[in-house]
């Protein structure tokens, strides 16, 4: 066979992988409503299975831990991973911004508080997601050192519970994490969950992408991604996934 021609079939290969194939992505943690491995689905995994489906691919999830991540990726047991950022340190093809988590505080607003930055919080009662104080800034952080009535907890059920009930005077956590919870039914059993709330948007958002091996298998998703919000397939997937919370204002 002639080089030429044996180069064209080549290229022609490689796009058609590009334009269709499974795509194996590592999936590095259990988050509802964002992911949710039991099921295999949630707001991020809809939004990325959907935006590979509309470019021809099929989404093929390994969970792993974070720190498998870059030998997985490096040693090509995966082509993708979930949920990354640009200075993750993995070396890959990072697509566009397909989700963003927001971290905000809660508050009865009932309680009339007024949290305009972290240092509102002191000398306040408040129950924080695991590791939140090292995540959310400097000033954050000292708040959470030098406030008494600070906690964090891993079980982010607990998170609507308690608050609802009048137990602490703020929560922080992610507001569709935070929504997901709120409406479990063993929640709804035990408090009000009807009861206003105040969200204090004090935390920037945190944008992920997802991280590729393959350059025009990046480019495919990042196509995906435009088709899906551009056909309002994306708002439908995020309402599904976000459940009404009264807050002040309406939503």
């Amino acid at each position: 066979m002639p080089r030429a021609l044996l180069a064209v079939l080549m290229l022609f290969c490689g796009l058609s992988a590009a334009r269709a194939a499974e795509v194996v992505i590592a999936v590095g943690r259990d988050l509802p409503p964002y992911v949710m491995v039991e099921d295999w689905r949630g707001l991020e995994y809809d939004i990325v299975r959907e935006s590979l489906a509309l470019e021809g691919h099929t989404l093929k999830p390994k969970f792993m831990a974070f720190a498998r991540l870059r030998k997985e990726m490096e040693s090509g047991l995966v082509d993708a991973a979930m949920t990354m950022r640009s200075d993750s340190g993995v070396q890959a093809f990072y697509s566009n911004p397909h989700v963003a988590y927001h971290n905000v505080v809660l508050t009865l607003a009932s309680r009339d508080l007024t949290i305009a930055r972290p240092s509102d919080l002191a000398g306040k009662s408040v129950l924080a997601f695991q590791n939140a104080a090292h995540y959310l800034g400097p000033e954050f952080q000292t708040m959470s050192e030098s406030n008494p009535a600070y906690r964090e907890e891993a079980r982010q059920g607990m998170q609507p519970l308690l608050l609802y009930l009048g137990r602490v005077d703020a929560v922080v956590s992610d507001r569709f994490i935070f929504g997901w919870f709120a409406h479990d039914s063993e929640v709804r059993e035990r408090a009000d969950t009807g009861q206003v709330l105040r969200v204090h948007a004090i935390f920037p958002q945190t944008e992920y992408s997802v991280a590729f091996r393959d350059a025009a298998l990046r480019d495919s998703f990042n196509r995906g991604l435009r088709k899906l919000r551009d056909s309002g397939g994306y708002s439908r997937i995020v309402e599904r996934y976000s459940p009404y919370l009264k807050t002040e204002g309406g939503g």
